[in-house]
């Protein structure tokens, strides 16, 4: 499967809820491979309390969620263990739903 395929395959998962690293994530977004970087999946993380985002001057402004990338492929270019243990969570009973 090329590249572009399974990109493709991936943004079909974008809106699925999912468990990373005990987190309940949802997937966002995904960012192709360029020359300079290499593609990621973007989580947005559900945390009962969302951190406090600062502004330029470092004051409190508003509390987000937090976004996560998760890389998806390693460093001998086969898919990464990041990405592997996102995919067997899609289908895990044990995370809350949204």
């Amino acid at each position: 499967m090329t590249d572009n395929a399974f990109t493709q395959r991936l943004r079909a998962l974008i809106g699925r809820n999912c468990c990373y690293f005990g987190r309940d994530c949802r997937i966002v977004e995904i960012l192709p491979e360029t020359d300079r970087d290499q593609g990621h999946l973007v989580l947005e993380a559900f945390d009962q309390l969302p951190p406090i985002q600062t502004d330029q001057f470092g004051q409190a402004v508003f509390r987000a969620n937090e976004h996560i990338e998760v890389p998806i492929h390693g460093a001998q270019g086969d898919f990464s263990d990041e990405l592997v243990h996102l995919l067997d969570s899609l289908d895990a009973s044990h995370c809350r739903t949204r």
